[in-house]
């Protein structure tokens, strides 16, 4: 008891000393007030809100990381959206494509059919006037050798012929006067040859005409039925040109949409990139601040060491006897891939809990604010000197602050679930020279 009231009444002295400090050497300056000494419990209040800020920011923004994810998959889900329409609609312009030149090759075949018939329907034309070209030769003989007949018939009738007439009564007309005539004995055997050829060659002529007139009727009407059926397939190439252009037009659209997806993604994954960068930024400040106050903490531990009063006892269990449970123990833990720091006591029913100081000494942390789901939470660190510190995390309530000098068993803080923790209880630490050592080693469990 003497040696706390000895530390106490050093304390008051410290103070006094340093107002007197003050005092004499004057409070102001030519440019103002001097700014007030900065004591330990203002710095470590300080980084501890930097580490709070750092920490907020961080998960602020791996929430937009995450968001941007949400939407870089939403968009990636549209995209692929429009590229399976993109597919089935270049295999419907691909299958019209192909619809476009069979009926492109079918017209062209057409084509080559109606010139075909053309050509056919004008060498009927030139055989046709050809048979009417040789019908007139052959009906100018035929006039020629009517002519002739005529002159042997008026000779018969000069020379007072008395069959003429009866012949000429029973025929038909003048070839058959001729034929039958029995003048025609006196004709020569070659002139009747040649012209019963010549009415046989006038007879075929005029069937070989009536036939190409025929013929010529026939490939007009092919012609006619042939360029129709070109027509109609020039109407289905028509409606398959406005299919395509309907799918193509499609495709566009498509392709637009796609494309403006694409870009959204860049856009997107470029902002997570930044988002990235900017967690990893506001991590590197929080690594700094957090060191910085675990140098304020060593600094603090060495300034206390040669002062503080501790006792030379035991150590004691930071919780009630009664919970003795450790889920967790000091070193490599293959649930968290790396090392635990201290030993977790978890009992069930430990909600709300006191905890105690292991030993006496004086609180050198006692950290009220925290975000969810980060680090310790709430947290007391005590100061026991001879290098020795000891830190009670996860905490639902603190009932020290800093400054503050503690026995040993002294009621400090309540068991919580702040911080990163599955569940109430309490994380307890032992530090010798700023490192940590098993608590069991110091700490007799009960």
């Amino acid at each position: 008891m003497k040696r706390k009231t000895s530390k106490i009444l050093r304390s008051i002295a410290a103070v006094a000393c340093s107002a007197a400090i003050a005092a004499v050497s004057g409070l102001y300056t030519g440019s103002g007030i001097l700014p007030p000494v900065r004591s330990f419990a203002d710095t470590q209040s300080d980084l501890e809100q930097k580490i709070a800020d750092a920490d907020a920011k961080i998960k602020d923004i791996e929430a937009k990381i995450a968001a941007a994810g949400t939407d870089i998959e939403s968009n990636k889900e549209q995209q692929d959206n429009y590229w399976n329409k993109l597919v089935a609609t270049q295999e419907k312009i691909d299958l019209v494509n192909l619809s476009v030149a069979t009926k492109e090759e079918e017209i062209e075949a057409k084509e080559a059919e109606i010139a075909n018939v053309s050509l056919r329907i004008q060498d009927t034309e030139f055989r046709i006037a050809d048979k009417e070209e040789e019908i007139k030769m052959l009906d100018k003989q035929n006039k020629d050798n009517i002519y002739k007949f005529g002159q042997i018939i008026h000779a018969m009738y000069i020379t007072d012929s008395d069959d003429y007439l009866s012949i000429i009564a029973g025929s038909a007309d003048f070839y058959d006067i001729f034929v039958r005539s029995e003048i025609m004995k006196s004709v020569k055997e070659q002139n009747l040859e040649f012209m019963n050829q010549l009415l046989n060659d006038i007879e075929k002529l005029k069937e070989d005409e009536v036939q190409l007139e025929n013929d010529k009727r026939q490939l007009q009407a092919d012609k006619i039925t042939l360029e129709q059926e070109k027509d109609d397939l020039l109407d289905e190439k028509t409606e398959l040109d406005e299919k395509k252009k309907y799918f193509n037009d499609l495709n566009s659209g498509y392709w637009d949409e796609y494309n403006t997806y694409a870009v959204r993604i860049q856009d997107l994954e470029a902002r997570q990139a930044n988002l990235q960068y900017e967690k990893k930024v506001t991590q590197a400040d929080r690594e700094k601040a957090q060191a910085a106050l675990e140098e304020e903490i060593r600094r603090a531990q060495e300034r206390a060491k040669n002062n503080t009063v501790y006792d030379t006892g035991e150590w004691a269990w930071p919780v009630s006897p009664s919970f003795t449970l450790i889920t967790t123990y000091f070193g490599y833990d293959a649930w968290r891939s790396g090392n635990h720091g201290g030993i977790d006591i978890g009992n069930g029913g430990m909600m709300g809990a006191n905890i105690y100081a292991s030993k006496g000494g004086e609180v050198i942390v006692a950290k009220t604010t925290y975000i969810p789901g980060y680090d310790y939470g709430m947290y007391v660190v005590i100061d026991h000197g001879n290098g020795y510190q000891t830190l009670y995390a996860h905490c639902s309530a603190i009932y020290v602050s800093v400054g503050q000098v503690v026995n040993k068993g002294d009621c400090i803080a309540a068991v919580g679930s702040t911080g990163w923790a599955t569940g109430p209880h309490l994380h307890f630490e032992v530090r010798k020279d700023g490192v940590r050592i098993d608590p069991l080693g110091v700490v007799a469990k009960p």
